[in-house]
């Protein structure tokens, strides 16, 4: 019988170490693909992996959708997920993620702003103004020139309320600080001013871009990484981060992950500023870690085409995901009625 029960333990302390072993040294990352993943495996994924000994799996994802659908399963096959921000803190709020644990990820030199209890940025963007420099005429180069219809020039704006909403309230006056609660119908009203001299409302980023390429606009509201693309080809275009609108990718660990205490160290790893600035010089997306633009990885030229560096940090605007997250559908409403009037 002792020989028996002796033989039963071995067998389950032999069958948990496997279970723990397959579990400790491998997570699986899910991000968007494409050149950004690509870029995040060389600044991330791959450092991290060397570091902490482990195995680091990539699948891709589309969204909060695909995330939920994995909580509820019970079943959660990716460890760390990167979403949108007001993704994050929707999720966040639906209770499909997992609390991270700051005794493990150094969060203090990242804005507060976007550290939350469930999830953190993981890299900045920015929507700017951006205008093409051989036009012959009169170009907006101000969030209030913009919105002042006695600019003439054909413009383009986001077809989305989030960041459109934003831009318009700063052409109206409203400070920073007073962005939010957004005033919805203020908005509407600056942008109904000048909706006949908006020629496109753009939905994807290569949209945009190819709108400044062609001069079928003169000004317009573009992701900072697409005007950059456009500029660096040599194109006679400019932009300005003065009141760019700062927007947030995210990571998070969704509910009942399998490697949840390895997923925090992952995490930790890429917050490290060495990550951060590595990121910034393979793909236009900004370091979050401030201590990131302390290294020489990033030049002063690379740090002036980034909105969170020290020489842009003061003039950009963060949007709010928690503000959107709750308002979202309301709002997003409203916009598609002052679009189809």
């Amino acid at each position: 019988m002792k020989i028996n029960l002796l033989k039963g333990a071995v067998v389950a302390a032999l069958a948990m170490g496997a279970s723990t072993t397959v579990l400790a040294d491998s997570v699986t990352f899910a991000g968007w693909g494409g050149a950004l993943q690509d870029a995040e495996r060389k600044a991330y994924l791959e450092p991290a992996a060397k570091t902490l000994g482990i195995t680091i799996k990539e699948d891709n994802m589309d969204g909060l959708a695909a995330v939920r659908a994995q909580v509820m399963s019970g079943k959660p096959k990716w460890d760390i997920v990167e979403l949108g921000s007001t993704e994050c803190a929707q999720a966040q709020q639906e209770g499909l993620v997992e609390a991270l644990d700051y005794s493990v990820i150094d969060a203090k030199d990242v804005d507060q702003s976007v550290v939350a209890s469930h999830w953190i940025a993981s890299h900045a963007y920015a929507t700017v103004l951006a205008w093409a420099e051989d036009t012959g005429a009169p170009v907006a180069k101000n969030w209030q020139q913009f919105f002042d219809p006695e600019f003439k020039g054909a413009r383009a704006l986001y077809r989305q309320p989030w960041l459109t909403m934003e831009a318009a309230l700063l052409g109206d006056g409203v400070a920073p600080k007073d962005i939010y609660p957004l005033d919805v119908e203020r908005a509407i009203k600056v942008l109904e001013r000048i909706k006949p001299q908006v020629s496109n409302w753009w939905g994807a980023g290569a949209d945009s871009a190819q709108l400044l390429r062609s001069r079928e606009v003169d000004f317009l509201a573009i992701w900072n990484g697409r005007v950059n693309e456009v500029k660096s080809s040599g194109d006679t275009v400019d932009y300005t981060f003065d009141g760019a609108l700062l927007s947030h990718d995210c990571l998070v660990v969704p509910k009942g992950a399998a490697n949840k205490d390895l997923a925090m160290k992952v995490i930790a790893e890429i917050m490290k500023p060495e990550s951060q600035a590595t990121l910034a010089t393979l793909i236009p997306y900004s370091p979050v870690n401030a201590k990131a633009y302390e290294l020489p990885i990033i030049t002063e030229e690379l740090a002036a085409r980034l909105p969170t560096s020290p020489q842009n940090i003061d003039k950009v605007v963060t949007v709010s995901p928690e503000w959107w997250v709750a308002n979202q559908e309301s709002v997003r409403q409203r916009f598609a009625l002052f679009l189809a009037e």
